[in-house]
């Protein structure tokens, strides 16, 4: 029992748990990123999948306290430059010069993008259980108003004129919210 515990708190398991840890929390954002690049929905799960295995593999050269999202990314930049090469037969084929540019003006992006993230979340915290329950569930993925407005037990002319009203409430928020911080 004793080298059981000694065993789960070893360097190797505490690394192995950030892996975890920062892959889950951040699996989103990379996933976004590499959609950026490739607008297609199922060669972006297929990139980000093998970019998880690359992190895997590389994760004893990622430096704790650095950009773990910056250099997942970075990973996930190269992996779509591979792919990209070896579907180069595709129709549209965007040159290395573009692709990296839009990789660049991503990153500078993924900031401000944050930014705006960490104020929609004190917004939504704002809102009544039940308007927040009618925005997640119509911004969920395959999310629809009519989904949002049984689950909420709102009439679908109520949740489109609720949604509506929320939108405004949450951009006035945001925006107040992004001002406070300047």
């Amino acid at each position: 029992m004793n080298d059981q515990i000694q065993s789960d708190s070893s360097p190797e398991t505490q690394r192995q748990k950030l892996l975890v840890s920062l892959i889950t929390q951040h699996q989103r954002r990379i996933f976004a990123y590499i959609y950026a690049l490739v607008h297609n929905r199922h060669d972006a799960e297929d990139l980000l999948q093998e970019t998880n295995e690359v992190i895997c593999e590389k994760f004893n050269e990622f430096e704790e306290g650095t950009d773990f999202v910056a250099w997942a990314c970075q990973i996930a930049y190269w992996r779509v430059r591979y792919w990209r090469q070896r579907h180069a037969r595709a129709k549209v084929v965007f040159d290395d010069d573009l692709l990296s540019q839009v990789a660049q003006t991503l990153s500078t992006m993924r900031k401000e993008l944050d930014t705006r993230h960490e104020a929609l979340a004190i917004c939504l915290e704002k809102l009544h259980p039940r308007d927040r329950e009618l925005i997640m569930a119509r911004y969920e993925p395959d999310g629809s108003v009519r989904e949002a407005a049984y689950r909420t037990g709102r009439s679908l002319e109520a949740a489109y004129k609720a949604l509506s009203r929320l939108r405004k409430l949450l951009l006035d928020c945001v925006t107040h919210q992004l001002a406070k911080e300047l």
